[in-house]
């Protein structure tokens, strides 16, 4: 049966998604730290408000949707010849260091549901994390993308 996309090619989208979506996930708390840091209501906090959600908007919702749907599909595409097995079996055949991939995408997914959920409190004028905050959890998703990227090139 042939694909209408390739895998070399829905790989690639896969990895333009990625890039996409840790580059809003670093830019995100960066906004709400210049946010933070302006008067509530003021000019600055309105530019902030109103960049982030575009950047909720227009890149990083639908990098997370495309990043998950190019994902699954190679998944499924790496084990579609082992069909005709149970599903215990074909599970138990995935190399173990695609379930840390896995488990560390869902925290990164989890961080993501986590900084739109924070970015409506700051858009109804509710400050409850400091600029600093804002300014060191910005690093968090590029560690995860450090893991995540090893786990993948260095399959251990």
């Amino acid at each position: 049966m042939d694909h209408v996309i390739g895998y070399d090619l829905a790989r690639g989208l896969h990895i333009i998604a990625v890039i996409a979506w840790v580059a809003g996930l670093l830019m995100l708390p960066r906004f709400y730290a210049y946010a933070t840091s302006g008067q509530p209501g003021g000019e600055l906090d309105a530019a902030m408000l109103k960049a982030a959600r575009s950047l909720r908007l227009i890149i990083l919702t639908p990098s997370l949707i495309l990043a998950w749907a190019f994902g699954i599909f190679l998944f499924g595409t790496y084990i579609t010849g082992d069909w005709g097995r149970p599903l215990g079996e074909i599970l138990v055949g995935v190399p173990h260091w695609f379930w840390g991939k896995l488990l560390l995408v869902l925290g990164l997914s989890g961080y993501h549901g986590y900084l739109i959920a924070e970015g409506r409190r700051l858009a109804v004028g509710e400050r409850r994390r400091s600029e600093t905050f804002w300014r060191r959890f910005s690093e968090i998703p590029f560690l995860i993308a450090i893991a995540v990227v090893l786990l993948a090139t260095v399959e251990p």
